[in-house]
């Protein structure tokens, strides 16, 4: 009868083990990704501690400071959302070169109808 090897439990399959045998390699590698993702250490957009924690679906909450915002599902900034707070910023630096002016400046001057 042949030596069983001995080995570290989990280390092929990390937290998709649960599933055992079921569902297909290609989903529980897809599995394992997101929540390693999701479980990871995240930064905190006011403070800058990485102590922001998942409390449910697309709400995170900063462990240090208490600050509870808005994110996405699985990670606290979406890809698109970054890349759409990008183009606020650069859109708000170039209003002043194109001259958009305020709301405050065009009552001023009175060119803003009631």
């Amino acid at each position: 009868m042949a030596k069983k090897q001995k080995r570290r439990k989990g280390r092929k399959t990390k937290s998709a083990g649960r599933f055992g045998v079921r569902y297909g390699t290609r989903i529980r590698k897809a599995v394992v990704a997101v929540e390693e993702r999701t479980h990871a250490a995240h930064n905190c957009p006011k403070c800058e501690r990485g102590s922001v924690k998942r409390i449910g679906t697309g709400i995170w909450k900063c462990a240090k400071c208490g600050y509870t915002f808005s994110g996405g599902t699985y990670v606290p900034q979406t890809p698109l959302g970054l890349a759409s707070q990008r183009a606020l910023k650069r859109a708000v630096e170039k209003g002043t070169e194109i001259g958009i002016v305020s709301k405050e400046t065009m009552e001023a001057e009175g060119e803003l109808g009631e």
